[in-house]
């Protein structure tokens, strides 16, 4: 019975033992692959933060006074100059009318100083010619002299008392204009803190209003990063974090002071008035070019293998063979990531690195490389 067994399983098996000698001793396996590049890169790192206008004002009152107009209400949009608000100023419009009859008053008294000063320096140069001969005595020259200096600084005093009278003038002129609030440039309201009738004292909130010219795109930016920042770059290209639109953002600049709760710094970017549809407060993000531009390996990211905290790739070494070579990721570039070998000679311009298949590649595998980069062949 046992031999009749062992036949059985001696004849079963005989197929499958031949085909097993027929295999190859190692079937290489097909991977593709892509060459080590060198390229100038620089570094980019990207934050996030939002669109606010250029000017954002509280407008408050100069003048105490009742509230009797309020020309604006939410969200109505203004231009330069026009009017946002008014105070009653009757009180301060007598005051002026009171100084025009003051002022009208000390230049009649002027005229008359001026016109006293004449004829006591005629006198006087009337009574020095007639003191050559002796016909007019010390004492009479004595008093018209002093007359005349006495009528000089009667003339001066009216002259500064018109002068004071003129400033003051003024002053009511400025304050009156206060009275009436003005938009200080193309805004849109955004609040309202007072109503028609209201008692309003100097420095009391009116509007609120934000300019509508031109926005900024603020950044945080992460406080490693300070100094870091490349000073020299004239542009950088944010884009709105709702819809993806591509936005273009100049003359960047940074706010070297680090914000003690998040730990970031802001850089400021001013953003080309012709991009339509921007509101203060949309969220936006950019990469931010860190350093200067320099060479650097890069390798597709399909090429990096990532192992916990560590990274590799897959190279193709000699006769085929390949080898495992940690690597540092430094940054992400528009072709690959930037990076370099953790060991000697371990990673070179134009080697071939697996970009498919690597995952399942032990070191000292004998692989196929086919190059990706490379038109297939024609059937």
């Amino acid at each position: 019975m046992k031999a009749l067994l062992f036949s059985a399983t001696q004849f079963l098996c005989t197929p499958i033992l031949a085909l097993l000698a027929a295999a190859p001793a190692s079937a290489q396996q097909q991977v593709f692959v892509q060459a080590v590049s060198l390229e100038r890169a620089q570094e980019t790192e990207r934050v996030i933060g939002s669109l606010r206008a250029r000017s954002t004002s509280v407008m408050a009152a100069l003048e105490e006074g009742a509230l009797v107009e309020m020309a604006v209400r939410e969200a109505d949009q203004v231009k330069r100059g026009d009017v946002l608000a008014r105070i009653d100023s009757r009180r301060l419009e007598v005051s002026r009318l009171q100084l025009d009859a003051d002022l009208a008053m000390g230049e009649a008294t002027l005229a008359e100083r001026n016109a006293q000063l004449q004829n006591s320096t005629a006198d006087l140069k009337a009574l020095e010619s007639a003191a050559k001969s002796g016909a007019v005595s010390d004492r009479d020259l004595r008093n018209a002299r002093t007359l005349v200096a006495t009528t000089k600084a009667m003339t001066h005093a009216a002259e500064q008392s018109i002068a004071s009278l003129k400033a003051s003038r003024d002053l009511l002129d400025l304050r009156i204009a206060d009275a009436v609030v003005r938009a200080p440039f193309d805004a849109q309201i955004v609040a309202k803190h007072a109503e028609i009738g209201q008692w309003i004292r100097p420095g009391d909130s009116l509007v609120t209003l934000v300019s509508t010219g031109p926005l900024e795109a603020w950044l945080n930016l992460p406080e490693r990063f300070i100094g870091r920042f490349d000073e020299t770059a004239t542009t950088v290209g944010p884009r709105l974090e709702s819809s993806g639109q591509e936005l273009v953002g100049m003359r960047p600049r940074s706010i070297p002071i680090v914000d003690m709760r998040a730990r970031s710094f802001t850089l400021i970017l001013d953003i080309d008035a012709k991009s339509k549809g921007l509101r203060p407060g949309m969220s936006v993000s950019a990469s931010v070019p860190l350093g200067k531009p320099s060479e650097h390996m890069v390798v597709p990211n399909d090429a990096v293998l990532r192992r916990g905290d560590a990274s590799l790739v897959v190279k193709i070494g000699a006769d085929n063979i390949a080898q495992h070579v940690p690597v540092r990721v430094l940054f992400n570039t528009p072709n690959g990531f930037a990076v370099e070998s953790l060991v000697p000679d371990g990673l070179a311009p134009k080697d071939q690195v697996i970009i498919e298949g690597n995952e399942r590649i032990m070191p000292g595998t004998p692989v196929t490389p086919v190059d990706r980069s490379q038109p297939a062949d024609e059937p």
